[in-house]
């Protein structure tokens, strides 16, 4: 995906979730839930992996998106949320190994 597609999908994901966890137009996604990442709409949970994606391949410098990996995130985020409905979800995802 080239990096103007990518721009434009998260944007329009940005669109689309952010009412899902918030009543504005603006989400601090550091402290988004992971309560509020399982209660979230399939549009909210994917610009969430969406977006964690792109965070942790900044840290990474890890460029390729897979649908593998987005599942891994998922299954992760879906098992580690259910047992720290409290913890954010980008603590959750410090403790992906």
């Amino acid at each position: 995906m080239n990096k103007i597609a990518a721009a434009v999908c998260a944007s329009a994901a940005m669109i689309i979730a952010a009412p899902a966890f918030a009543d504005t137009n603006e989400v601090d996604v550091g402290k988004i839930t992971c309560g509020e990442f399982l209660k979230a709409d399939d549009n909210g949970k994917t610009f969430m992996l969406t977006w964690i994606d792109g965070y942790m391949s900044a840290q990474s410098e890890n460029t390729v998106m897979s649908n593998e990996w987005m599942a891994k995130l998922g299954t992760f985020l879906a098992t580690y949320c259910t047992k720290n409905p409290n913890t954010t979800v980008l603590d959750a995802v410090g403790n992906m190994e």
